[in-house]
């Protein structure tokens, strides 16, 4: 099946994802397993159908991918607590600076991560595929983001 004719159908699971992602505890929202799965498995639809990915080429990059996307939102997760959490214990400009200097240094920790991966994801697909899969992330976390204002 085809998932660009069916925009609506993607779009659905898209917000599902990004809800999923923006959460540092699944059971405190009360998030099913189910509900998990089916947001994963659009992800995952999504990415194959914009990767056009062969099945030595799915074999190779998804063990690959799941490690990255893994680790970064291990470090997504450390951001929000830097900025969620300390905002109310901080009191001191020193305070302030230490934390921002903390998301800084996760961002370059996330640059260099997007490197590495991408060397790696490299050796699997081509290029046009690694910007392709950029691309659908960006497609799949837009429409999450976009479906979850309507509600």
């Amino acid at each position: 099946m085809n998932l660009k004719l069916f925009p609506n159908y993607y779009k659905i699971f898209a917000c599902l994802f990004i809800a999923l992602c923006s959460v540092t505890s699944v059971q405190a929202q009360g998030r099913s397993e189910d509900e998990i799965k089916r947001i994963q498995d659009a992800k995952v639809a999504i990415i194959t159908n914009r990767l056009n990915l062969t099945p030595e080429q799915s074999t190779g990059f998804w063990p690959i991918y799941n490690e990255y996307s893994q680790k970064r939102r291990e470090i997504h997760r450390e951001q929000r607590m830097i900025i969620n959490n300390k905002k109310a214990l901080v009191k001191t400009d020193n305070q302030v600076m230490n934390n921002l200097k903390e998301v800084q240094d996760l961002r370059q920790k996330e640059l260099d991560l997007e490197k590495e991966y991408q060397s790696r994801f490299l050796k699997v697909i081509s290029a046009s595929q690694v910007i392709e899969l950029y691309k659908a992330e960006r497609t799949f976390n837009d429409m999450l983001i976009q479906r979850l204002k309507q509600r």
